[in-house]
């Protein structure tokens, strides 16, 4: 059975004191362990399977899949046990993503940022000057 630990106010009060953008990914990270943990992934609801908090951009992507797929839940999945689990860590989700938009990048994440200049070396202005 899932773990009586939801997240609740004191989860969100945690979210808000945390200063990086990695603390909050390591507390999601954390927090999602602790509620589904010890479950086989095939033994999870589909839409709680691959939950992913590597990245700022994993955050997001599994934070809109969560969304689109309590949105049309029907009035009696509602009452499921599974659908509460996926409301609750949905929630922590967003609690999470909102306070990452709170805060600016890490530094490490955009060092791997690729570049959306032309990449022959020259500053993009000298490679515009170039092919004209």
């Amino acid at each position: 059975m899932m773990s009586a630990n939801w997240p609740t106010t004191m989860d969100a009060n945690s979210i808000a004191s945390l200063n990086t953008r990695s603390e909050v990914r390591s507390f999601l990270a954390k927090k999602l362990n602790e509620l589904i943990g010890d479950q086989p992934q095939q033994a999870l609801p589909a839409e709680l399977a691959d939950l992913a908090t590597g990245s700022d951009r994993e955050v997001i992507e599994t934070s809109r899949r969560l969304d689109k797929s309590f949105e049309t839940v029907s009035a009696a999945e509602k009452k499921a046990p599974d659908t509460a689990m996926g409301r609750k860590i949905r929630d922590l989700f967003a609690k999470a993503l909102q306070r990452m938009k709170e805060l600016p990048p890490d530094p490490r994440e955009t060092l791997h940022a690729k570049p959306h200049a032309p990449t022959d070396g020259a500053p993009a202005s000298k490679a515009r000057r170039a092919r004209r």
